[in-house]
């Protein structure tokens, strides 16, 4: 058992605890049954002793009626117990992802990251469900073998002979299910990834005729997920199998020696009786624990993997004793370069942005400009230099002050499913005045009031309602508004104006030069307008190249 799988029992052992209890109750009670028929039969029936006969079949009613509040217990606390562990992992997995960026995450696709947070907690969920099984498992031992021992030494006999032949079976089957099953939550992450870039990609690239290619990768992994969901399949149909047929058959054998034990008068019908039910119920109780032992290895498998999660450490982080960032000042980058896969994608660059002014930063594809912009947010940190904020290095300052202060719009700006409001928010307790005044400034207030339901309006999945101008303009929008709520600060902004006519690029030029005076912008662009606007212009001429500005 892995350590996160034991953490997640603690959290829940009081619910466990009880639902332990309510399953324990219930099979005794259960078990306690065919003893019942079994004095009925003997004391009553045979005996013709009707009210012997009434007295057990009482008794059975009794017990029936205690069965019914167990397992109402049972089944009410070990689906609560199972619910807050899905939650408690899925709200700890996302917390941890939300601080991770894109260096530590750079091994793991979306669609295998989706199959962690989704089907993996779902195999801890139910493994923690099946916690309370074990005890009652093991109360069906406790009663069924002792009350088989009452009754005859030979059905004993046969009921312990199937004991090491069960676990033979059961010590050979769950490591390579546990090895069959790592492979298929593999496999499954990267059909999930191949399903991600089909829905997300389809359209860029059918264009060039490439989705082809992604439903022939889509259908390769589909394949790869079929095969080893066939050998999972077959081990675990092998098991299931195997597990239960050892004791049908101390079933079968100890009905015929039990016969000729009843004919001899060493057992009586009642005991028959009793012995076969009790033989069944072991039997359920087998196949219940073959059907543990399975989830247990799948709750292992998924644990790990999401235990290579929570182990990843963003690359940016708080350091131990940040310093507060100040609201306005002077940005410097100083000698900063940055590298990808070994090699130089950016610098060294040298760059002063005081308070209040407004650079145009230009260049060629490649010379690194959405980079550089990065760094200064301190969304990455350079492999070599420093960059500045107000007289402190950013490494020494807390990211969410420096995120207030600091304010990016990024190339692709993100829509997140939910309103139009919502997205302006972002959590945040914002008045709808200011949401409309933010986007009048970002010229998206029009568009919004166009669609159906205006800022209430349910934008699609990446907002894919929504064109790509209009989506750089709710970006814009939502950095005016965070931007907003403090006087300074710095707006970088990447090519958020690439999707614009002029008219509309025009009006967003003339709401940036009437920013707060101690503001600054950072403004990564191609576009003439915009370097026109410029009090200045920086032209990064590639990795290694000289910046002239």
């Amino acid at each position: 058992m892995t350590d996160l799988l034991r953490s997640c029992a603690r959290a829940r052992w009081r619910t466990l605890a009880f639902a332990t209890a309510g399953g324990v109750v219930r099979q005794a009670t259960l078990l306690a049954i065919p003893w019942c028929v079994q004095r009925a039969l003997d004391d009553g029936v045979v005996a013709g002793n009707p009210g012997a006969t009434a007295r057990w079949a009482l008794a059975a009613a009794v017990l029936a009626a205690v069965q019914f509040v167990a397992l109402a217990t049972w089944q009410w606390q070990a689906r609560m117990a199972e619910a807050r562990t899905g939650a408690d992992l899925r709200n700890r997995l996302t917390a941890h992802l939300a601080g991770l960026d894109r260096a530590a995450l750079a091994g793991y696709g979306h669609g295998d990251l989706a199959m962690r947070a989704s089907r993996d907690i779902d195999q801890i969920r139910m493994w923690v469900y099946g916690l309370p099984v074990w005890a009652i498992i093991a109360t069906t031992f406790a009663i069924v073998l002792p009350g088989v021992a009452a009754l005859d030494l030979v059905l004993l006999g046969v009921t312990v002979l199937m004991v090491p032949l069960l676990a033979a079976v059961n010590l050979v089957f769950p490591a390579p299910y546990e090895r069959a099953g790592k492979r298929l939550s593999d496999a499954h992450a990267a059909r999930a990834d191949a399903v991600e870039d089909l829905l997300s990609s389809g359209a860029a690239v059918r264009g060039i005729g490439g989705v082809p290619a992604l439903l022939e990768r889509h259908d390769a992994r589909s394949a790869e997920v079929e095969r080893l969901t066939g050998d999972v399949a077959r081990i675990q149909s092998a098991w299931a199998a195997l597990g239960p047929a050892v004791p049908r058959l101390a079933i079968a054998a100890g009905v015929a020696l039990g016969g000729f034990a009843a004919l001899d008068g060493r057992i009586t019908v009642g005991g028959l009786v009793a012995f076969a039910v009790w033989m069944g119920t072991f039997t359920i109780a087998v196949t219940v624990l073959v059907d543990r032992l399975v989830d247990r290895g799948n709750a292992a498998v998924a644990a790990r993997r999401l235990d290579e999660l929570f182990a990843l450490r963003p690359s940016v982080s708080d350091p131990a004793d940040p310093a507060p960032a100040g609201r306005r000042g002077t940005l410097t980058a100083s000698g900063v370069t940055a590298r990808y896969g070994g090699r130089v994608v950016l610098g060294p660059v040298d760059l002063k942005i005081r308070s209040g002014e407004f650079v145009a930063v230009t260049g060629p594809t490649g010379s690194g400009k959405s980079t550089l912009l990065r760094l200064l947010a301190r969304l990455d940190d350079p492999d070599t230099g420093t960059v500045v904020w107000d007289g402190t290095d950013v490494r020494r300052l807390g990211l969410d002050g420096l995120r207030a202060a600091l304010v990016t719009v990024p190339q692709r700006p993100v829509v997140l499913s939910g309103t139009v409001a919502d997205n302006l928010r972002v959590g945040r307790d914002v008045d709808q005045a200011a949401l409309e005044r933010a986007c009048r400034d970002a010229c998206v207030h029009d568009d919004v009031m166009a669609l159906p339901d205006g800022y209430a309006t349910e934008l699609g999945e990446g907002g894919s309602s929504l064109s790509g101008g209009q989506v750089q303009r709710l970006a814009l929008a939502r950095a005016f508004l965070r931007a907003g709520e403090r006087a300074g600060g710095v707006l970088l902004l990447d090519d958020v104006t690439s999707a614009l006519d002029t008219d509309t690029e025009r009006r967003i030029l003339e709401r940036l030069a009437r920013r707060d005076p101690g503001t600054s912008v950072v403004f990564v662009t191609h576009r003439t307008a915009v370097m026109s606007a410029a009090d200045r212009v920086v032209e990064l001429s590639g990795p290694g190249g000289e910046r002239r500005g």
